[in-house]
């Protein structure tokens, strides 16, 4: 299936069925309401988690199984988590769901395959948090804190998932770039501010952070 994510709130799971035969004018893929936009749009499959972030650091996740599959293209989608006044999704992720998860956290078998959540913020600090930590609720509720929204933090521009070997790229409003070693990051828990990952100047803020893919560099 292939999922849907608004700034306000808003999901959608559709088969990419409804999409298979686009031609070069496009297709109208989901209604918005006004001031309303797509923030992301994701392929997942039912034993997968939908993980959304927000500016002001909460993230809720929940099963894609529990996310009905809708029929066409034509509605604004349900609410997948219940927003407070002037926060908005900035993140959309597919997280696999761990098996033997209790197992683990008994053994405390958190290894280099660990996989983590990692936040970064508009002002350069970020952290990556286990994806243990995230735990799974029900669609359309408040969330958990996933990262402290701090005026020394500024708002949070993205959340991922991560493996420890991975490297990131962070990009500024000023057309700068940083490539950051996931493992030089600090792991922390949800309810703190992290560190800095890099250091601005001036009016300079961080807009976006992706994984870098191996298989394309």
């Amino acid at each position: 299936q292939i999922v849907f994510a608004t700034a306000k709130g808003k999901v959608r799971k559709n088969s990419l069925e409804d999409f298979s035969s686009i031609n070069s004018a496009g297709k109208i893929a989901m209604k918005l309401d006004p001031n309303d936009k797509i923030v992301g749009v994701e392929i997942c499959k039912n034993d997968q988690d939908i993980m959304l972030s927000t500016r002001n650091g909460k993230s809720i996740r929940f099963e894609s199984k529990k996310l009905r599959i809708f029929k066409g293209r034509s509605s604004k989608g349900i609410k997948g988590i219940d927003l407070a006044t002037n926060d908005e999704i900035v993140s959309l992720s597919i997280v696999n769901q761990e098996k033997n998860k209790k197992d683990r956290v008994k053994k405390g078998d958190l290894t280099k395959n660990e996989k983590f959540i990692l936040s970064i913020t508009e002002n350069g600090f970020g952290k990556k948090t286990s994806n243990l930590d995230y735990r799974v609720t029900n669609r359309g509720g408040k969330g958990i804190i996933g990262i402290i929204n701090s005026p020394r933090n500024g708002n949070i521009c993205s959340s991922f998932p991560v493996f420890e070997p991975d490297d990131i790229m962070i990009s500024t409003n000023k057309g700068r770039v940083i490539r950051v070693a996931v493992k030089e990051i600090r792991t922390a828990g949800r309810n703190t501010q992290g560190v800095r990952i890099i250091k601005l100047s001036g009016d300079e803020k961080v807009v976006s952070a992706i994984k870098i893919d191996d298989n394309l560099v």
